[in-house]
């Protein structure tokens, strides 16, 4: 089984949650500035839910002179878990069931490590993060080299690891009639259709390493000598602007859509696989980021999906194209219980 613990989000959390208790009743919360019409707001409510959630962890390499291109992914696992949050305090603990994750024997093992911490605020939406993979597979299938039978199959690296920590920061406009809480963490809920401005920053580190060149001996003539690389890292820091937008209808059924693209700064940063020398190049990158959450949001309990991804493009000096991607899918149901009176009566 694996276990995940999110410390720092229970840290900066218990850190607000202190901070808010000795401010005065009459600005105690920020969620008081809230339009009650569009907004209603379970911020004193104990939120219990279960979930379901599948990350995935991609990255692709194109040579622009062959136009070869080679993709690859980790193994997904379907973790569940359970989770609360109350105030500004949440925590979420998964696990990896046995008898659900049965296919090691076709796309190979892949580890997972990650730590991250992130929120959905009033005005300001954060996700600081690190993660770890090692264990790559190719998305399409080829010939399984030294097999007489032509068998097709995904090309499997366990020697691939891939490094990325980073931090983005949002700041939504229309704070006031809209909730960005309401389709993501479900601490509120959105009683007429509403949508905002987004801006925002972000910075990351990527680092992709392998024990020989990233392209197997048996793909490797489709692509130039000097753009295959055994590791490369870049280091990004961009702006970002977008919208997002979320539908209410039939009362209580909900739908959020989010685009937010970003220009960034890269500096890229490989070796060669073959000569062993090292370049380094600095330009624009792109990075977008989409999210989609749609379900059934009530007083008491609330049901749905969640789909979050990000995207981010290197074109190394027009030689070679480079993009990773992370994405993440959750399933929800949970229910909510009001502490209010309690609160009242002991505090």
């Amino acid at each position: 089984m694996k276990y995940k613990f999110i410390f720092l989000f229970l840290l900066f959390s218990f850190v607000s949650y202190a901070y808010d208790r000795h401010k005065p009743k009459d600005t105690l919360a920020i969620y008081q500035h809230i339009d009650t019409n569009y907004i209603e707001n379970y911020h004193d409510w104990l939120n219990l839910r279960m979930v379901g959630v599948v990350r995935d962890n991609k990255f692709a390499m194109t040579d622009n002179t062959s136009k070869g291109r080679l993709e690859y992914g980790i193994n997904t696992n379907v973790n569940l878990g359970l989770g609360f949050s109350f105030k500004n305090i949440g925590f979420e603990f998964q696990y990896n069931p046995p008898g659900v994750n049965n296919d090691d024997y076709k796309y190979g093992k892949s580890k997972q490590i990650a730590f991250s911490t992130s929120a959905n605020g009033r005005k300001i939406i954060y996700d600081v993060y690190y993660r770890y993979n090692q264990g790559y597979h190719t998305s399409s299938n080829y010939k399984i080299p030294n097999d007489t039978g032509f068998t097709y199959a995904p090309l499997y690296r366990p020697d691939i690891k891939n490094t990325t920590a980073g931090c983005d920061f949002t700041y939504v406009f229309n704070n006031k009639r809209f909730s960005i809480s309401a389709p993501y963490d479900l601490t509120q809920r959105q009683k007429k259709s509403a949508g905002s401005l987004i801006a925002g920053s972000f910075f990351s580190v990527y680092a992709v390493d392998a024990d020989s060149s990233v392209v197997p001996d048996s793909l490797s003539k489709f692509f130039n000598k000097e753009v295959q690389f055994k590791s490369a890292s870049s280091l990004t820091w961009g702006l970002s602007c977008g919208y997002t937008y979320t539908f209410i209808f039939a009362r209580n059924w909900f739908v959020n859509l989010y685009t937010l693209p970003g220009i960034s700064v890269q500096q890229f940063h490989s070796v060669s696989a073959y000569t062993q020398q090292t370049h380094t190049s600095v330009a624009l990158g792109f990075a977008f980021q989409t999210r989609l959450s749609m379900g059934y949001n009530r007083r008491n309990y609330f049901i749905g999906i969640s789909l979050v991804g990000d995207n981010f493009f290197i074109d190394d000096d027009k030689k070679s194209s480079l993009r990773y991607s992370f994405s993440g899918f959750r399933f929800y149901y949970g229910h909510r219980f009001n502490l209010r009176p309690l609160l009242k009566k002991h505090f």
